[in-house]
């Protein structure tokens, strides 16, 4: 991260780097009121990184493959149900291209190989206090079956769903799932149905 015609850094101070880094960081962005900077503002920076996020689609049966996961965000924040309905999702390690990252972590989260790619967009869940990157995929996956899956040494308890492309709209719709790269994998998907099948042969 480096000064530029957007922003100044004034100072930046790591105040925690485990898991992810986080920083103070002293900033003046270019101002929207007047020519030159806007006054200096402190915020903490968690850093994540990128991250890839694929929702997984079975065409030939119009069935959708989500995970449920238990999210300590969720708990924390006191929601009543923090087993949140997911994309396969997962960072990007070093070296690694997006898309071997996409196909691995299926691989890992739900057993299903992907044996097509569409790209969705990009997105910042939350660009307040974090520097995290959603790159959003839909993968067209041949086969696959509802089960237990994720890493143990990363502490992973992953259940898969297999349902219908329209139940996965209802629950969308419903309120049902709250995690945020889903909701919009999924408006993506709503919209884009029935190319997707034409693309894929199966309408």
């Amino acid at each position: 991260m480096t000064d530029s015609p957007k922003a100044k850094i004034i100072s930046r101070k790591v105040k925690f780097d485990g898991w992810h880094r986080l920083e103070t960081v002293v900033v003046q962005p270019q101002s929207l009121k007047h020519e030159g900077l806007a006054s200096p503002m402190t915020r903490e920076v968690y850093y994540c990184g990128m991250v890839v996020g694929t929702l997984l689609y079975l065409p030939e049966t119009d069935q959708i493959l989500l995970n449920e996961q238990f999210r300590i965000g969720a708990f924390m924040a006191g929601d009543p149900n923090s087993f949140l309905y997911e994309c396969s999702a997962g960072g990007i390690d070093k070296g690694e291209n997006p898309e071997a990252a996409v196909r691995r972590e299926a691989l890992e989260e739900t057993g299903c190989t992907i044996l097509d790619l569409e790209f969705i967009g990009k997105s910042y869940p939350s660009p307040g206090s974090s520097d995290e990157m959603f790159l959003l995929y839909c993968g067209r996956i041949g086969k696959a079956e509802a089960g237990h899956y994720g890493l143990e040494h990363e502490g992973e308890e992953i259940k898969t769903h297999l349902i219908t492309a329209v139940e996965a709209i209802r629950m969308l719709d419903a309120g049902e799932i709250t995690n945020g790269s889903t909701v919009i994998c999924l408006h993506w998907f709503a919209r884009n149905h029935t190319r997707l099948r034409q693309k894929w042969g199966v309408e």
